[in-house]
């Protein structure tokens, strides 16, 4: 700290070395306190344009879908699974062209550089998710449920294991960009109440889900309102992506081990 005796003018600090904050704390790039929440990115476009982009990624993530019963031969099998990941990956390439296009990146939809902090937030996360899904699960279990084969008994176990990995990183990832990320940035960007942040992407989450049964669907649009409650309070998606990959990757694994 400098001497306020001194009659010396203040020495300007060396070029690229980051002035420190108010209080004489440091800034993050010194080892200060981080900011409790990723900043939105000032919207790239006029609002008419970031809605037709909405809509158009939403268009593409929670229009018709295919059906989700998996094949019960392997061929067959394997062409659908290319296919599903075909039409799930392809929100995400989308969103990728209008982040370049508006010269934007994907840190400003929450996907930062991934911490150790997001390790271990992601650990939490997935342990509350299975809390939370129990609880709602015995809640809304009147409203009835289905079970989906995912993974046929009749396919060979190495395949079944792929394809329970692919469905695990392909749900958490691209899920969470979409519904979390993009979604929830672009509605905050256009000034949408946070109500509607919150509650708009989680509902076409839980309907994208109706094929599991009603209950189903209710369960997993209040595991959806717990994520969108994280991402709006931090904008950091990693900690989500690990804990939906984690949550879809133990369940799939325990109906492997049940088989």
């Amino acid at each position: 700290m400098a001497d306020p005796t001194d009659p010396r003018p203040p020495q300007p600090l060396p070029f690229g070395v980051p002035v420190p904050g108010p209080y004489g704390t440091a800034p993050p790039e010194l080892g200060g306190p981080r900011p409790a929440r990723t900043p939105v990115p000032r919207p790239p476009g006029s609002p008419r344009m970031l809605r037709l982009e909405l809509g158009l990624v939403l268009l593409l993530a929670f229009g018709p879908q295919g059906s989700a019963e998996v094949e019960a031969q392997l061929v067959p099998s394997a062409v659908s699974l290319v296919f599903e990941l075909f039409l799930s990956w392809s929100p995400v390439l989308v969103i990728g062209f209008l982040l370049a296009r508006n010269r934007e990146g994907w840190p400003g939809i929450g996907l930062t550089r991934l911490r150790g902090g997001d390790l271990g937030m992601g650990a939490i996360l997935w342990v509350a998710s299975f809390i939370l899904v129990l609880v709602l699960a015995q809640l809304f279990q009147f409203f009835g449920q289905r079970e989906v084969d995912f993974l046929p008994e009749a396919l060979p176990l190495w395949f079944r294991a792929v394809q329970a990995l692919t469905i695990a990183v392909t749900a958490g990832v691209t899920e969470e960009i979409v519904v979390r990320g993009y979604a929830q940035t672009r509605l905050e960007q256009l000034g949408a109440p946070t109500a509607v942040i919150l509650l708009l992407p989680t509902a076409l989450w839980g309907v994208l889900h109706v094929y599991q049964g009603v209950g189903a669907a209710l369960t997993i649009f209040g595991l959806g309102l717990m994520y969108a409650w994280y991402f709006q309070r931090t904008r950091r998606l990693w900690p989500l992506i690990l804990a939906h990959i984690l949550f879809d990757l133990t369940q799939l694994v325990l109906i492997l081990a049940g088989n």
